[in-house]
């Protein structure tokens, strides 16, 4: 029979899901300004006290979406087990299913506003840097530039990461949906010339 703290702490969890998600939700369709503890309450269904409980200010809250989000982003892409996509199917994939998603422009929003809201800078400066080591660690496991060089496929990486940010942030001024898919296949065609998969990770040869 489960003990009352790990009842209670399987609320907070919960509770804590609820109200990160409700900020998603509000980041991706108000942005960083017009997300407020008000907004996030009416869209979760709770208390503005339940809330402060878990996160006394806009900025704790964003700052824990965005870890929360960073953590859930990685899986998608790096499954363990399976063998590493091709590099082309890897990059569109990112697209459709991590960056172009609620939870990849509530990401956007978060690193936008972390140019000028210090504070909330402050609280994800070594996260994000911490994550941004561990993401390039899995792409450089699994791939490498056609150089060899380990430094120029993290580079590689980091280019197509900003690049499909950045899309997002252009979206709206694209002519039309179907220039932006040809953006991305264009993006895409010329990474798969720079980037290939590791030997070890390739199942032509391992079959």
């Amino acid at each position: 029979m489960p003990n009352k703290h790990s009842v209670q702490d399987q609320r907070s969890q919960e509770m804590q899901a609820k109200i990160c998600n409700a900020t998603v939700a509000c980041l991706d369709q108000l942005g960083y300004a017009e997300t407020t503890f008000a907004m996030v309450q009416a869209k979760a269904g709770i208390s503005r006290g339940a809330i402060t409980h878990h996160f006394p200010t806009k900025q704790a809250l964003v700052a824990a979406t965005a870890m929360r989000l960073l953590g859930n982003a990685q899986s998608p892409l790096w499954p363990q087990d399976r063998s590493p996509q091709p590099v082309y199917e890897l990059i569109m994939h990112a697209w459709t299913t991590v960056v172009n998603s609620a939870g990849g422009r509530a990401i956007v929003e978060i690193l936008v506003a972390c140019r000028t809201d210090e504070e909330l800078f402050e609280m994800l400066e070594q996260s994000l840097r911490d994550w941004d080591k561990s993401n390039l660690s899995l792409i450089s496991g699994r791939y490498t530039s056609v150089t060899g060089d380990q430094a120029d496929t993290e580079l590689l990486w980091s280019i197509t990461r900003n690049f499909l940010r950045g899309l997002l942030l252009h979206e709206k001024f694209v002519s039309s949906p179907e220039y932006l898919t040809h953006m991305m296949d264009r993006f895409a065609r010329i990474m798969e010339s720079q980037l290939l998969v590791l030997p070890e990770h390739n199942v032509e040869e391992v079959e």
